[in-house]
């Protein structure tokens, strides 16, 4: 239970890492492009935010491709690999999918919530 709350805490602090990292690129490009009003900086953390929801579903979607591939399966079954071990590696290549979902998808959110933030305080 405990590394399963450092995980999640884990997580929770490379989601915020992420959204203050991609925030700052939205207001250094904002800055250099002489962005003058809240709309702008609101549409660029818009914009930033769907592109990541986007990549965080096509990164899902590409794994789902390779897991359905009998080539692929059948490729995997052929080595000196135990049917646990293989087991094991698809579990952990599928819970990377979804972290990186989930991480995406939420730091997605979170900047579509800083721009209605600033699309309706500033």
């Amino acid at each position: 239970m405990e590394n399963t709350g450092k995980l999640v805490l884990r997580l929770a602090g490379k989601i915020l890492g992420a959204t203050v990292l991609v925030s700052l690129v939205v207001l250094l490009i904002g800055y250099f492009l002489h962005w003058n009003t809240p709309v702008k900086f609101s549409n660029g953390f818009f914009a930033a935010g769907a592109l990541l929801i986007v990549l965080g579903i096509l990164s899902i979607a590409g794994g789902f491709l390779q897991r359905a591939n009998f080539d692929m399966l059948y490729a995997e079954s052929a080595g000196q690999m135990s049917s646990p071990e293989r087991a094991q590696r698809m579990a952990a290549d599928i819970t990377q999918r979804y972290g990186t979902l989930i991480s995406l998808v939420v730091t997605g959110l979170l900047l579509i919530g800083i721009s209605v933030a600033v699309g309706q305080f500033l």
